[in-house]
């Protein structure tokens, strides 16, 4: 482990507050066994899916801004289950006013959370071996990866349905239907929680149930031929 920190400091900047994190060596383990994992071809209405959201400081994955909160929920056999993961992050810096007016998360509420090294541990442990399901999920992937890559020395390797390339897939010609808000009110769902992680990971797991139908009437019922469809249409 020591070795593999030394390589990461020549390459890029690390910060002392997340090199001691309580974390990171459990971490670096999980990364490594998701690295070399061979995934199977999962079944969209029968398998175990885990959808999940990150507030941020910002935008700028690659600069000053921060993972705030991580909100996970569970979707079994294409219900919505009760398991859910949620976690405050203290980013080590000041929030952003237009952030906490945003997510409504305020320095105080974070300022005795774990660092976001400890809290992506806990994530990927309720995760598991399950592929991941997000709204705009580069977004997302972005801030965690650029954390995975400078203290693990790997991005995160597990399968990733977007529901934005759903909703391009399903609704190809209405651009009005390819933000979180307009799904929802698309869908009738109520967007309880929403700029909140959690909230808006339950949000994005109903679209998602929603969506499955839709689905299944292209003939989409795996993780691979939703894969084939995508790049098909060149949405991937």
């Amino acid at each position: 482990m020591f070795t593999i920190l030394l390589k990461l400091v020549k390459k890029s900047p690390m910060d002392p507050y997340l090199l001691s994190s309580p974390g990171l060596n459990s971490l670096h383990d999980k990364v490594t066994i998701l690295r070399h994992q061979t995934w199977p071809e999962y079944r969209l209405d029968s398998s175990r899916f885990v959808v999940f959201d990150t507030e941020t400081t910002g935008f700028c994955y690659n600069k000053k801004d921060e993972i705030i909160s991580v909100g996970a929920v569970a979707i079994e056999n294409g219900l919505i289950t009760e398991s859910c993961f949620s976690e405050f992050v203290n980013p080590n810096r000041s929030i952003p006013t237009i952030a906490t007016e945003i997510t409504g998360i305020t320095d105080e509420m974070v300022a005795d959370s774990s660092d976001v090294l400890t809290v992506l541990d806990k994530f990927l442990e309720f995760k598991g071996l399950s592929p991941l399901i997000a709204h705009t999920a580069s977004f997302d992937l972005n801030f965690i990866n650029i954390k995975l890559r400078r203290y693990c020395g790997h991005r995160l390797n597990t399968p990733t349905i977007d529901t934005l390339l759903l909703a391009k897939l399903l609704f190809p010609s209405e651009e009005n239907l390819r933000s979180l808000d307009s799904l929802a009110k698309y869908y009738n769902i109520d967007p309880i929680g929403r700029h909140t992680a959690l909230g808006d990971a339950l949000i994005t797991a109903q679209i998602y149930t929603k969506m499955l139908d839709s689905l299944y009437k292209l003939g989409i019922e795996t993780t691979y031929q939703l894969a084939n469809h995508l790049m098909f249409k060149h949405l991937i």
